[in-house]
């Protein structure tokens, strides 16, 4: 039996918290007084890399980036993560996903950490805009085969699927995603009224990155960004880096969505945690943000799930609590997990024990429990 006696700004007090093998077994108040804190550990729901290592074209020989990324990313208070597979050639998926798979099947303690897959695209739009940085030529429309394959190869580890339903035969593929088990966003699309309507009907949940992978300019009053923002049906995630949503945008599209569809994502890169610098194509500048070298075009987040929280909760009028809840709780929920966490009994013992230099906005990490297991203590 292990305790922890922390600050739980979910609860509003001081709580001891008992933890049995991987469960909450008691969560109490206490008479003590602390400067730690705790929450339920955070929720990644997009990343592509991290710390100098890409899970973009996965094969054997780099799968190791799983393990060292989990191992960074602990270190942060992302204790869960999904690892996002993009657009690509069909034998190039295939191989991402079997390496995963092999590395996953090689490590029950990561699996843990690791509670599905996010494969995105390569069904999405072909537009110049919606489509962002995926390869033009790799773009297709959904073929159910081709995505049970990747099903297959991965283990049954794909736990959601971005694509943009307005693409010939899409609706058809979204519903048998949602009979199989499989949670549909949408994402890189530019769908219409119609469009939305006929996906939500279909089963889509969530929208991934929203107010991103957009034109730069779109009509003020009928575009997919209200579509998606007015839905009622619907999880929606954000980027709250600071770079890729304006704060008055991020208030805005948190508080349109409402906090109990809202969730907030790094989809961070492999510069994430790395200098500032130029690194081929991409400059890392020294405020965090990454552009086309030699351009002010955005070229991906840097940013891991802590700092997103500090963010948002800097951008906006967001509670240190509701920042947080919107990183973990909500994370869950939205892939399909919504007992899993929280700080109470019969959760899954997986906290982030943390503390809040000067009370403000910044989180200074000190331990990282995953399924009842302590992966870092600082």
């Amino acid at each position: 039996m292990t305790k922890i006696t922390a600050n739980v700004p979910l609860l509003d007090g001081v709580f001891d918290i008992e933890i049995n093998g991987d469960e909450i077994v008691a969560v109490n108040p206490s008479s003590f007084k602390t400067e730690l804190y705790a929450g339920p550990v955070l929720f990644d729901i997009q990343v592509n890399g991290y710390g100098g290592k890409s899970l973009w074209g996965m094969t054997d020989d780099n799968a190791d980036a799983l393990s060292e990324i989990n191992n960074m990313f602990v270190q942060q208070g992302v204790g869960l993560w999904i690892p996002t597979v993009i657009t690509d050639t069909h034998e190039a998926l295939l191989q991402s996903f079997r390496s995963i798979a092999k590395a996953l099947d090689a490590d029950s303690e990561l699996e843990k950490s690791i509670p599905g897959l996010h494969l995105e695209g390569p069904y999405i739009s072909k537009v110049d805009g919606p489509r962002g940085v995926h390869k033009l030529d790799c773009v297709r429309p959904a073929n159910w085969n081709e995505f049970v394959q990747y099903q297959e190869a991965s283990g049954g580890r794909i736990r959601y699927i971005t694509l943009a339903p307005e693409v010939d035969g899409n609706i058809d593929f979204i519903k048998k995603c949602v009979e199989s088990g499989v949670i549909v966003a949408i994402g890189h699309s530019d769908l219409d009224r119609e469009s939305m309507n006929r996906a939500v009907e279909a089963g889509v949940t969530l929208s991934t990155h929203l107010g991103n992978g957009a034109h730069n300019m779109i009509q003020r009053h009928n575009n997919y960004i209200w579509y998606q923002l007015a839905s009622r049906k619907t999880f929606a995630a954000f980027i709250s880096d600071g770079q890729h949503l304006p704060s008055e945008c991020l208030t805005s599209m948190i508080h349109a969505k409402g906090l109990e569809r809202s969730v907030i994502t790094s989809d961070c890169v492999d510069l994430g945690g790395m200098p500032a610098g130029v690194y081929g194509d991409v400059e890392k500048l020294p405020n965090g943000r990454l552009v086309a070298t030699g351009t002010p075009n955005l070229a991906g987040s840097s940013s891991n799930l802590r700092e997103c929280v500090e963010q948002v909760v800097n951008l906006t009028d967001l509670s240190h609590a509701q920042g947080w809840t919107l990183a973990s709780i909500q994370s869950a929920k939205a892939v399909g997990l919504p007992d899993k966490l929280g700080i109470e009994v019969g959760k899954e013992a997986s906290i982030t024990v943390y503390k809040r230099p000067d009370n403000d906005y910044k989180i200074d990490v000190v331990e990282t429990w995953v399924a009842g297991k302590r992966l870092f203590a600082k």
